[in-house]
């Protein structure tokens, strides 16, 4: 795994590790692109995307035209890497849009189970996500303690 980091001026590369070490992400042979901007579409916390090959993280570090503080910023850093995670062992598969019975559909696969245009609190992938992402946060800022 190699986790490439577009930094705006945010001191995470260290918390990136550490949440990597928490995920284990070291066993996956996937390219990580994260990239702290300032706004992200539909003024989201953060979006991950891609395929096991190929990741991208976007992660905003302001919503509503107002400034996250860095404790926000680190737990969507977490929740969007549990999502890489995700992607690349394989559970969650992102088939796009796709036509079905004459309509467009969002196609997603869960641990090889199909979802359609699932609503966001109702999707598996959401689901384990937020479950997760204070634990994440939390053993890899303890991780962090040790490094330093």
């Amino acid at each position: 795994m190699n986790i490439y980091l577009e930094d705006n001026g945010y001191d995470v590369q260290d918390y990136i590790s550490a949440v990597a070490a928490v995920l284990d992400l070291d066993k996956y042979d996937s390219d990580i692109r994260i990239d702290l901007m300032k706004k992200c579409d539909g003024d989201a916390g953060g979006y991950c995307y891609g395929d096991a090959e190929d990741i991208d993280i976007e992660i905003a570090t302001h919503v509503q035209g107002e400034a996250l503080d860095i404790e926000t910023i680190k737990t969507n850093i977490a929740h969007e890497m549990i999502h890489a995670q995700q992607i690349a062992s394989g559970r969650l598969n992102d088939h796009g849009i796709q036509i079905v019975d004459e309509c467009l559909v969002k196609v997603s696969e869960w641990d090889g189970e199909y979802h359609t245009n699932t609503k966001y609190d109702d999707q598996p992938w959401e689901i384990d996500a937020y479950a997760r992402e204070a634990q994440v946060a939390q053993e890899a800022k303890e991780m962090l303690a040790q490094w330093n």
